[in-house]
């Protein structure tokens, strides 16, 4: 059976919620997708195919461990951590995009 690191289900975790916190967590996830401007849908998908993909990677490697020697396992384990810091480092990235383009559009909204 495939151990799987706290941290990665962290991350995983942490991704699989950013969209719904890119909106606000308490507006059901349609309602926020209608009333979401183009680029901030934009950049929401593209979370959720850094996840998507950051998962199918993942799940390879996992699949892989199953017969692997020692050797081999150290080195999956340390492609795992290597996928796991770019991931993290690129939701990072764009999570500060959707929250810069939010502030952005709400600068917009306030009267002058």
């Amino acid at each position: 059976m495939f151990r799987t690191s706290p941290n990665l289900v962290c991350v995983i975790g942490i991704a699989i919620g950013g969209a719904s916190f890119a909106f606000g967590a308490a507006a059901p996830a349609a309602d926020s997708a209608a009333k979401a401007p183009a680029e901030l849908q934009k950049l929401v998908e593209q979370s959720n195919q850094q996840r998507d993909r950051m998962i199918a990677e993942h799940d390879a490697l996992a699949r892989q461990l199953k017969d692997a020697s020692e050797d081999k396992r150290r080195e999956i384990y340390e492609k795992m951590s290597e996928q796991k810091k770019a991931f993290e480092a690129a939701q990072s990235a764009l999570h500060k995009r959707i929250r810069d383009e939010q502030r952005a559009q709400r600068s917009q909204q306030r009267p002058r």
